[in-house]
């Protein structure tokens, strides 16, 4: 059976979906992630732990289904946890976008997964499409039109203040 560890934190701050709600709501941000994961056990054979940094904002799911929730607490960093987690290597796939994280479990013989393939994988229809309208949509910061027309306009300004 495929097992995936989950940086959880790790895999929100890389899905625009779970940054916008995180931004809203930081546990209805954790229990989407959680239930997603759910959501796409009940018709996969697979088995997901997720893992997230500090205590927990509410009473994490009980184990025993097809999805484990764990809280690395405030003594403990979440990185140990991962790595502790991902024993057996051979059937496990790590998610993560951490370089610490993927060196540790990788010299160990996982495999590595990127959160952004990983949410490919299990997001609904719905939810993809609504990822794809999203990436259409201006991204913060200038473009490069506007990066050369504001240097251009800079330069400008320069060469008045020399002048003087």
């Amino acid at each position: 059976m495929i097992r995936y560890v989950v940086d959880g934190h790790n895999t929100i701050h890389s899905i625009p979906l779970y940054l916008e709600l995180l931004d809203r709501d930081y546990p209805s941000c954790l229990k989407r992630l959680i239930n997603d994961c759910t959501d796409y056990c009940s018709s996969h054979s697979v088995k997901i732990v997720i893992i997230f940094d500090g205590n927990p904002p509410f009473d994490p799911p009980k184990g025993g289904g097809s999805v484990s929730v764990f809280f690395s607490g405030k003594e403990r960093d979440a990185d140990a946890l991962i790595v502790e987690k991902a024993v057996p290597p051979k059937s496990t796939t790590v998610v993560t976008n951490d370089g610490a994280v993927k060196r540790m479990t990788g010299s160990e013989g996982c495999r590595q997964m990127t959160p952004g393939v990983f949410f490919q994988l299990i997001a609904s229809p719905v939810q993809l499409d609504s990822r794809r309208n999203n990436e259409g949509r201006k991204r913060r910061g200038l473009t490069g039109q506007e990066v050369s027309w504001w240097k251009r306009e800079m330069e400008k300004e320069l060469k008045k203040k020399r002048k003087q």
